[in-house]
């Protein structure tokens, strides 16, 4: 079975006698996902594959983001260090700029003998924009970059969004006719079927493979059929306007309310309520598609997901 680590966490394997005893580890990570999932006690979410990963390993029901902005989180969390050790507190620096002696934790497997591979999204990226390109990446800490981009990147002109010509800072949202195989997040779950494969036949040699899927960021693009057939628009909570109940939100939550919001009501919030849950559960069907490429390999036994 699976030895499963469910949520972020941080691995650093060291004393192992031979390659044979290493274990190989697949790291898994998806963008802006909140707990809207089957094992966090979400009725409405469709994430099986997710939820037999946490019914068969560690959930973590507490949680803490070591920053509240995507560039300094992620680099504190492949670093090991807290933002104010990093320096990155704005989202265009990796941590190569302040701290360049620093050993990052995919470059930390490669030292120790490990082919380390990145599919996606890891580090920042500005998405959509930087989907299909290496983002704000660190090449020190990979041996294999793959950076895919499918229709949710390349045909833009169809998503509704709050700001005219604007995707991923804003929210906005798209049922595509386009089915999984045409979309980022599935060519990435293609691609590392590819990497897992070939890592089977180097037995001799483990590995640190990381996925990082796009999705649930925005724009809240996935196929129309079935995610978003999973979630009919009149089942989605009714409307709130953040003016509505003010002293349920921190004063640093309201920090963050965006005029444009202000645009928002009972249909275009159970529109976007939809296509966010669409997309966590088409982001969930890729990380089936890469977990039982582990079973189909024969890798299942000797690999850590995290």
């Amino acid at each position: 079975m699976h030895r499963t680590l469910f949520t972020l966490a941080l691995l650093l394997f060291t004393g192992f006698a031979s390659a044979a005893e290493k274990p190989n580890v697949l790291f898994l990570i998806a963008d802006d996902l909140n707990n809207y999932l089957g094992c966090y006690g979400d009725e409405k979410a469709k994430t099986p594959n997710i939820d037999a990963l946490a019914a068969r390993g560690v959930r973590f029901e507490k949680a803490y983001c070591s920053f509240p902005l995507c560039g300094p989180s992620r680099n504190s969390m492949l670093t090991g260090l807290y933002p104010n050790s990093t320096g990155i507190l704005t989202n265009s620096l990796i941590f190569r700029q302040t701290i360049p002696s620093h050993i990052s934790l995919p470059q930390a497997f490669r030292l120790d003998g490990y082919f380390a591979g990145r599919i996606g999204k890891l580090y920042h990226y500005n998405v959509p924009n930087s989907i299909g390109t290496n983002g704000h990446d660190d090449p020190g800490s990979w041996e294999m970059e793959i950076n895919p981009a499918g229709v949710d990147r390349l045909d833009e002109g169809p998503i509704f969004t709050l700001t005219p010509g604007q995707y991923g800072g804003t929210l906005s949202w798209y049922a595509s006719p386009k089915s999984d195989e045409f979309h980022t997040d599935a060519m990435m779950a293609k691609d590392a079927e590819w990497v897992l494969e070939r890592c089977a036949k180097e037995k001799d040699r483990p590995f640190f493979l990381a996925v990082g899927f796009y999705r649930p960021h925005t724009p809240y693009v996935s196929p129309e059929v079935p995610y978003f057939g999973y979630y009919p628009p009149e089942t989605m909570r009714p409307y709130q306007k953040v003016t509505d109940n003010p002293e349920d939100i921190p004063v640093a939550a309201l920090g963050s309310y965006k005029k444009e919001q202000d645009q928002l009501n009972d249909e275009l919030h159970r529109q976007c309520a939809q296509a966010y849950y669409a997309s966590i559960s088409f982001m969930d069907a890729q990380v089936g598609r890469v977990v039982r490429a582990l079973d189909r390999l024969g890798l299942a036994e000797n690999t850590i997901i995290v």
